[in-house]
């Protein structure tokens, strides 16, 4: 039987609470099998089904180091605030959990800054972030891809190149946040996700920003 939804809960600092439909996401992703070699360095694709397997999109335990390198903090009661559990491309970037200072739970984004420097709050309902997941991007990291469809890029991207036909969205992911929230599934991520800071933005009105920000280490 698949560990996935175990290592995964278990994987979360205990000052966040984990959002009701994010825990039943990953009983699900366990439930159905999709996960891969979970156990070492073990994954899950996070916006696809077994019938497409491909894009940076992947579900993966939480590593404390992550937040202590973000927060420049050895102090449990700062980096436990931040759990970074969706990468959201292949540059490193992250989708995390953010224990916010009124003590609400938001999805907030971590670009790595070797390529995508998308640093805010993502979206602040859990069942938004599913929503995104099952649009079929490739990556999420990238906002000035935020208005167009996956299809369209793509089509970009391969414009002069004869490769695969453009990949599908997961019919068994879209089905099962449309029955299981009763939501829609948008045809693009700005449907969702209103615009994101950039880390090197000069000021910025988005509070996980501004707690990054404030956690700096002063020159």
């Amino acid at each position: 039987m698949s560990q996935f939804f175990e290592t995964m809960m278990r994987s979360f600092p205990e000052a966040i609470s984990v959002p009701d439909p994010l825990i039943t996401y990953f009983r699900w992703i366990g439930e159905q099998g999709l996960d891969h070699n979970f156990g070492g360095d073990g994954y899950a694709y996070a916006d696809i089904g077994p019938d497409q397997e491909n894009g940076c999109l992947a579900l993966r335990p939480v590593d404390p180091d992550y937040a202590r390198a973000w927060t420049h903090s050895d102090d449990a009661s700062v980096y436990d605030r931040l759990a970074a559990f969706c990468q959201t491309g292949g540059d490193g970037s992250y989708a995390a959990l953010w224990l916010d200072n009124d003590g609400g739970t938001r999805v907030v984004h971590l670009g790595s800054g070797s390529g995508s420097t998308m640093l805010g709050v993502l979206v602040n309902d859990p069942v938004d972030l599913l929503r995104l997941l099952a649009i079929g991007y490739d990556e999420l990291c990238w906002p000035e891809n935020h208005r167009k469809t996956p299809k369209e890029i793509w089509a970009e991207d391969n414009e002069d190149e004869e490769f695969e036909p453009a990949p599908k969205p997961s019919v068994l992911l879209q089905k099962w946040v449309s029955q299981t929230f009763d939501v829609n599934i948008p045809k693009t991520a700005s449907e969702i996700v209103s615009d994101v800071p950039d880390m090197h933005d000069d000021r910025s009105d988005d509070p996980f920003w501004q707690w990054i920000v404030s956690l700096e280490p002063k020159e």
